[in-house]
């Protein structure tokens, strides 16, 4: 058994924050449905492909999931997908606000014919206010809210990893588990609206908190990056984290680097870019390998920067079985396990993400079409 078993999913969305929410929600037994474009989406497209149309990202992120694909500008598309969410649990979108009432598919409308529906919508900037229609990937979101200047010097960058998209994800499946719990007490279910720059704003809760504090007292910000907490270059031109924030182990480390005269400058404020400047000096005397075999297994907080390819080929890596291979049948493929560990009914990967449309058979008959109604909707490109 699966902690989801039971519950339906159409999922609609066509970017990383519905698909990555989807893709959760399906590792733990729901039942999720993926509705495409008769074009399927974008990302189907993304290089690597493993085979036309089943691009890597595809894979990664719609696995155990259904496929169909319903062109929503003809009338019988469109019904469709309304006998669909009359059967569901859940239904996911991330199109931008007022899209879904013009189908006559809002929550508002569709929560009158099922009122145990829990409908989650995944936004830039939510349902309200002026820039509700602005389209923005995560880019966007994360420099508006700040989140690309909180080094302390103000320096941007693109990083790899899409922080408000996946943030959004997780908080669309907390809310949406949220919601069926509640509608477990209520009998009803609810809407769900997540915002990507909410998201931003809402993991920025320790540098806002810190930020007010310093302008209603006047202290000085304390910023993520200090002496004792900085990332430093070695000889090699690789790099190492140094994570010292409690006293022990900032100690230890003066006594590794054989600087013991800096033991008891931990809290030096005032002279912040002289420490640092020290401890840089001395990590570039070694290469990662030499600190490293230094270190073995001493109990502070410094630790090797990996490439991507270095932390998948790890020994971290294997011991915490998130790597898992199945055998499909276009081939071998690699996944990221599911990284919630439930003891009584873990998530698993059970089907490969699915081909452009590839069960709108199953799903058309369990809905009550008949073979030739299928047929006449494959004749008229709606399905």
């Amino acid at each position: 058994m699966k902690a989801l078993e039971g519950i339906k999913v159409i999922d609609l969305s066509k970017w990383l924050p519905g698909q990555y929410c989807g893709m959760m929600l399906g590792d733990f037994g729901a039942e999720v449905i993926k509705i495409d474009d008769i074009a399927g989406d974008n990302t189907r497209q993304f290089i690597p492909q493993k085979e036309k149309d089943m691009s890597y990202w595809h894979l990664a992120l719609n696995r155990n999931k259904k496929g169909m694909a319903i062109d929503l500008r003809t009338e019988a598309g469109k019904s469709i997908l309304h006998k669909l969410i009359l059967t569901a649990d859940v239904v996911l979108e991330g199109f931008r606000p007022g899209f879904m009432a013009k189908l006559g598919l809002d929550y508002e409308t569709i929560s009158k014919e099922n009122p145990r529906l829990v409908y989650c919508s995944i936004t830039g900037f939510g349902q309200t206010g002026k820039y509700k229609h602005k389209p923005a990937h995560d880019l966007n979101i994360v420099g508006l809210a700040g989140i690309t200047s909180l080094d302390d010097v103000g320096s941007a960058c693109v990083a790899d990893i899409q922080v408000s998209a996946l943030g959004g994800s997780m908080n669309a499946v907390s809310g949406i588990l949220l919601a069926l719990f509640a509608r477990e007490r209520t009998g009803r279910g609810q809407y769900v609206d997540v915002s990507l720059y909410n998201t931003a704003l809402s993991m920025e809760a320790t540098a806002v908190s810190s930020l007010w504090g310093c302008q209603e007292t006047g202290a000085e910000p304390f910023g993520r990056i200090a002496h004792y907490y900085n990332i430093y270059k070695t000889k090699d031109g690789k790099y190492l984290t140094v994570g010292t924030i409690e006293p022990k182990f900032w100690q230890e480390l003066c006594r590794l680097i054989g600087r013991d005269d800096l033991g008891n400058r931990q809290f030096d404020f005032a002279h912040g870019e002289e420490l640092g400047q020290a401890l840089a000096e001395v990590f570039l005397l070694k290469t990662q390998q030499e600190w490293l075999a230094l270190i073995d297994d001493r109990d502070f907080c410094v630790t090797p920067v990996c490439s991507l390819a270095e932390a998948l080929n790890s020994e971290l890596t294997s011991e915490s079985g998130m790597i898992g291979v199945r055998d499909e049948d276009i081939g071998e493929i690699k996944y990221l396990q599911p990284a919630i560990k439930l003891s009584a009914t873990p998530g698993a990967i059970d089907r490969r993400a699915p081909r452009l449309g590839e069960h709108r058979e199953e799903i058309l008959k369990s809905l009550g079409y008949t073979a030739e109604e299928i047929t006449r909707l494959k004749e008229n490109h709606v399905i």
